[in-house]
């Protein structure tokens, strides 16, 4: 994963993240608007996970192959 995929996508994934976080508090439970900003909130946190995991394991590696 190159540096400046991982840091456009970690971008979004905060946004996404913060945004339905804040809308989150403004919306009536149970509504339609809620579960879909509810998932995009877990969207949002798998984006940021998946992104983590990415440059975990990038790193490893180059750590492993220079290392050599």
């Amino acid at each position: 994963m190159g540096p400046q995929i991982g840091r456009a996508a970690l971008g979004w994934a905060a946004f996404l993240v913060l945004a339905s976080g804040v809308l989150l508090l403004t919306l009536t439970p149970g509504t339609p608007e809620f579960v879909v900003t509810l998932f995009t909130l877990c969207l949002g946190l798998l984006l940021g996970l998946v992104v983590v995991v990415g440059v975990v394991i990038t790193r490893r590696r180059e750590k492993r192959e220079g290392g050599s």
